[in-house]
């Protein structure tokens, strides 16, 4: 009985080996199978990023957690993109955003896109053109990241200026009077010349003026002065010079007559009488009266005497005569409104303009 009982026990154990050994088979083959089916539903996933393409196997079908496994990391402005080949493989790409530079109104933005026009990223960043702005690049051209866009505000203004136009002075000669003398016969008045312009202003810079239109609103008047070009002075001393009034007959000329037919020239003196005195001739002696030698120049001729030194008695009637102009010493001796105006005359040469001959 004994070694039947050894027999038994034995069975019990190689039973037992098997049911071990089967079991471990088993899960071998269990492994194997797992790991053989994971492999095959492992699919391949190419991410292109910055255009570096990265291939990875994945089981995973939502793309976000591919890339969340693979690390990869996405602002809100990034966008992407899956497609499935043929071999069934799967393609991710990233479209990174980026930003493009927006200077406008003395302020630079960035503004982080996709892609886009220049249009559409000045709508993004709320910049409004007006209809005279400029813009570069230009609205249609598509951006990158290198784009720099560049808003210029430009305005046109229109304005009006007066400026003066200067008054110019006339000078009116007159012969019969003094030279030196100036008298004012129209006072002068500056014009006025309004000028409209067209000011072109960019980035509210005033860059350019351009005139539009110009004309005179103020014709100027011009100052109007008479001045003497008689080359002699009254002298200061007669009451009342006759080259102040002559008579209607009698032009000067640069001071000096017009229409004369002789000139006499010498030594002149001058000599006063008391009110009521007659003369050689017979008329009373007054200013303008003058002795002479009637022998040279005859009582009632008519005279005009000036001497080359300024002095001036002017227009004359040779009615008086004396001993100085009949012994030849003195040529004319002129009749003064009193005994200072005779001092005051002293002597002088004159130029005895013979305007007419008298008849005695």
């Amino acid at each position: 009985m004994k070694p039947q009982i050894v027999n038994a026990k034995m069975n019990k154990l190689l039973f037992r080996s098997k049911i071990i050994k089967a079991s471990v088979f088993a899960a071998i083959v269990f492994s194997v199978v797992m790991m053989t089916g994971y492999r095959k539903f492992e699919t391949s996933v190419f991410i292109t990023d910055n255009g570096i393409t990265k291939e990875v196997k994945t089981n995973e079908s939502d793309v976000y957690e591919i890339l969340r496994d693979e690390n990869y990391t996405l602002s809100a402005e990034d966008r992407i993109s899956y497609t499935k080949d043929d071999n069934n493989e799967g393609h991710i790409t990233i479209h990174r955003a980026f930003g493009v530079s927006v200077k406008a109104d003395g302020e630079t933005h960035s503004v982080t896109v996709i892609d886009g026009t220049v249009s559409d990223i000045l709508k993004k960043a709320n910049v409004t053109l007006g209809s005279t702005d400029k813009v570069t690049p230009a609205l249609d051209t598509k951006v990158n990241a290198d784009t720099k866009i560049i808003v210029t505000r430009v305005r046109y203004a229109q304005r009006s200026t007066e400026t003066e136009i200067p008054f110019e002075t006339e000078y009116v000669d007159d012969p019969n009077v003094p030279s030196g003398k100036e008298e004012v016969l129209t006072e002068g008045e500056n014009g006025v010349r309004t000028s409209k312009y067209k000011d072109t202003y960019v980035d509210d810079k005033l860059e350019k003026s351009e005139l539009i239109s110009e004309k005179v609103t103020k014709e100027p008047v011009n100052k109007v002065i008479k001045r003497g070009t008689a080359i002699f002075n009254p002298h200061k001393g007669i009451s009342n010079p006759y080259n102040q009034n002559l008579p209607d007959h009698v032009k000067l000329v640069n001071g000096i007559p017009e229409n004369y037919t002789r000139i006499i020239s010498g030594k002149s003196t001058a000599y006063w009488a008391p009110d009521g005195s007659g003369t050689a001739s017979g008329r009373k002696a007054v200013v303008g009266t003058v002795a002479v030698n009637p022998n040279v120049i005859p009582y009632g001729s008519e005279l005009y005497i000036a001497s080359p030194d300024g002095t001036i008695y002017g227009y004359a009637i040779a009615a008086d005569t004396g001993m100085g102009m009949m012994n030849g010493t003195v040529a004319v001796d002129v009749f003064m409104a009193s005994y200072d105006d005779a001092c005051h005359w002293g002597v002088h040469y004159v130029d005895i303009y013979v305007l007419s001959e008298g008849n005695g």
